[in-house]
């Protein structure tokens, strides 16, 4: 690490001293795959107790806002659906802003991910489609009805065929994590790293570049500017983000204009900060500090 002085050290009591609303990652953060992070139940009780709102804001476009919800709570954690914002669920206002309601969607993701994207008003197609309007990377995901690879694989073909017949396709990142904590020290890819394979195969057929994924969660602003919508547009100096992915929360809070947090229980640490597009307000070990 460089000599680069680094953001101060802080902990739960002067976080809860300092703000008034506080937006929260999920993954590396409060919950890993395997249950809850040690210290969040207890950090999340507090919040409340103390008349402090807060929210989830979550780039996960894999599951539904009542399963996202059922999921934490069954890792013990006090997290009902009004407390969470999935960038799934910012599938509708993009689709009634830019006109999409009605278009032929593929969707690479889960069950859950095809009902954002129905629900937002898009008409589910299948792989074995002539022509598609959309297509929305929305989770890595391997089942036995439709495995991994073999649903790339076809989507791939798809977009070559359509893109080479001259036929333009709009594509959608909900998610644009590349990796997220599936434990302790363990971590796997997620659907923005899939987009960065979809990028180089639309790089094949627009090599000047006209073809963008178009990404809706962290960091950039809809996922934010819903999560302070829904606290009742707070004074923005009162508002502090915790994350534990730099290039996601920490980046989009200081796009948002808000303070943000480091929390060192999930993919970076204070190691990385050097290379980092933006550095957090505060640096935080863990939620038992």
């Amino acid at each position: 690490m460089s000599s680069r002085v680094l953001p101060a050290d802080t902990t739960v009591d002067a976080l809860v001293g300092r703000y008034d609303c506080f937006l929260l990652d999920a993954y590396g953060v409060l919950v890993t795959t395997r249950g809850a992070i040690e210290g969040a139940a207890a950090f999340l009780d507090r919040l409340t107790r103390e008349g402090r709102p807060w929210l989830i804001i979550s780039n996960d476009a894999s599951r539904s806002l009542d399963t996202t919800a059922a999921r934490y709570q069954g890792f013990g954690l006090p997290i009902t659906a009004d407390r969470v914002v999935t960038s799934g669920a910012l599938l509708a206002g993009y689709f009634e802003r830019e006109g999409l309601r009605g278009s032929r969607c593929l969707v690479l993701g889960t069950d859950e991910s095809r009902e954002y994207v129905e629900q937002a008003g898009g008409r589910l197609v299948g792989f074995d489609a002539d022509a598609i309007d959309v297509c929305v990377i929305s989770a890595v995901y391997d089942d036995p009805a439709a495995p991994f690879l073999e649903t790339v694989n076809r989507t791939v073909s798809i977009v070559l065929r359509q893109l080479g017949r001259g036929i333009p396709i709009r594509f959608l990142l909900p998610n644009p994590d590349i990796v997220y904590p599936s434990d302790h020290d363990a971590f796997s890819f997620t659907a923005g790293a899939l987009a960065a394979l979809f990028e180089a195969v639309i790089r094949l057929r627009d090599p000047e570049g006209h073809i963008r994924i178009a990404p809706l969660g962290k960091p950039h602003r809809p996922m934010f500017d819903e999560g302070l919508a829904r606290l009742g547009h707070p004074d923005p100096r009162r508002v502090v983000m915790i994350g534990d992915q730099l290039v996601t929360d920490v980046l989009g809070a200081a796009t948002a204009g808000i303070d943000s947090v480091l929390i060192e229980t999930g993919v970076a640490t204070r190691a990385d900060l050097d290379a980092a597009p933006a550095r957090p307000t505060w640096l935080l070990r863990n939620f038992l500090t």
